[in-house]
């Protein structure tokens, strides 16, 4: 198709060319869709000169509607792309915290041979891996949270998440809980949306190739063991990594109840619990009887700069006011809120004894320093049991807070 033109009055040959040109190819981009692609020739005509000489002249110019450079098309794919990842990034947002609460898996945003792995389990199929989650449900209750999801290159995205999961049937005093953490790795058809595949890596296993030997002995070291956990309220938290040393922990900030201990005591000293236990149990300005929290909290300055003290938690129902709960009819107990963070947590069975926690305390800071992560000095014993409770199911925690961690995605890789 060709179209002959009249220079401009008074206007280069060349400007006109190009103005001409340049709205003629934002016309074929714009149409692109309902035309096939033509060739284009534009003539100019001009008795004032071609490109500025004298005497008469023409020029001709031609080009196609599709765009003209292998640049243009690579850029349009790329974005492309990008839309497409980010449309599978909220419909993964939405449908992952809900698939082991609901069973609902949204069968037509994924791939009928889809794919899923992990360091225990392989799957082939949509619909295999739809009864594989149903049979999940029926064994545990299970909590899964989602921390982050973001895009890996132009066909994958990473999430990163932790997966609780409890017994539903058990004895009364065996229902043991398993924590994991990790990412998932989803492979995704740049130009359907469609997921094809889920490859799942734990932090606690370096070996993550299905099948894992590393990966069945955390699965069974968790259900062997076992700590007993009172059904009562204490502080809350979540599991952000789990490790076979240790979890990292996100804790709410909480309204406490302490009081000090002698400067000589030890970590698994308990002179402080009978003044707290009077407070709760109606030692107060209303006289007001309070429920029994867990776990009960020593709290050790290595340094020596500060007196232990001993902490009840309080209820969630008093919020974080001191207004909300009542006065201490004993001087020494006081109310403070204790102010959340992140923390490194290990746990240990025992009565404790002093140098099982000072031994706990030690390999959970060499486990740290040996993951690069930097911890504050000082550190929180907690117990969770009664004296009733057998030492080798009681839960004991060594607790230290972390100065400066970061969630990092790409920590880890496929392997």
């Amino acid at each position: 198709m060709a179209f002959a033109l009249p220079a401009a009055q008074g206007l280069p040959v060349q400007q006109h060319v190009e103005r001409q040109a340049a709205r003629l190819h934002v016309a074929g981009l714009a149409n692109r869709r309902q035309a096939a692609p033509s060739r284009v020739s534009v003539k100019v005509q001009s008795a004032a000169g071609t490109f500025g000489q004298e005497g008469a002249g023409s020029a001709q110019i031609s080009f196609r509607g599709e765009p003209a450079s292998a640049s243009t098309n690579v850029s349009s794919s790329a974005a492309n792309s990008k839309a497409v990842l980010e449309d599978v990034r909220l419909f993964l947002q939405a449908e992952l915290p809900g698939l082991f609460s609901s069973g609902r898996i949204t069968k037509e945003r994924y791939a009928s041979d889809f794919k899923f792995e992990d360091p225990v389990t392989r799957v082939t199929g949509l619909d295999q891996f739809a009864s594989y989650l149903q049979l999940l449900r029926s064994v545990f209750a299970i909590t899964f949270d989602v921390h982050s999801i973001k895009p890996k290159g132009a066909t994958e995205l990473v999430t990163r998440w932790t997966m609780t999961m409890k017994f539903k049937l058990g004895f009364a005093i065996y229902r043991p809980e398993l924590v994991f953490t990790g990412q998932s790795f989803y492979g995704v058809d740049a130009n359907t949306g469609i997921v094809r595949s889920q490859l799942d890596v734990w932090d606690a296993t370096s070996n993550n190739t299905y099948p894992s030997l590393e990966g069945l002995a955390h699965v069974l070291r968790q259900l062997g063991n076992y700590k007993a956990t009172p059904d009562l309220e204490g502080p809350r938290y979540k599991v952000l990594r789990s490790t076979k040393e240790y979890e990292i922990r996100k804790y709410d900030s909480y309204m406490v109840a302490e009081t000090a201990m002698p400067m000589s005591s030890g970590p698994a000293e308990g002179s402080g619990f009978q003044d707290l236990a009077n407070y709760i149990f109606g030692g107060n300005d209303r006289q007001e009887s309070m429920e029994m929290t867990s776990p009960v909290i020593n709290t050790i300055n290595t340094d020596g700069s500060t007196q232990p003290q001993m902490q009840f938690p309080m209820e969630a129902k008093y919020g974080q006011s001191l207004e909300a709960l009542p006065n201490p009819s004993d001087g020494r107990v006081r109310r403070r809120l204790q102010e959340g963070g992140l923390v490194a947590a290990t746990t240990f069975s025992g009565l404790p004894l002093d140098f099982e926690v000072t031994e706990a305390e030690r390999k959970l800071r060499g486990a740290l320093l040996l993951d690069g992560v930097q911890a504050s000095s000082g550190y929180k014993l907690a117990r969770y049991n009664d004296p009733f409770t057998l030492p080798f199911v009681r839960r004991n925690e060594v607790l230290i807070r972390l100065d400066d961690f970061q969630l990092d995605d790409s920590d880890k890789e496929q392997s």
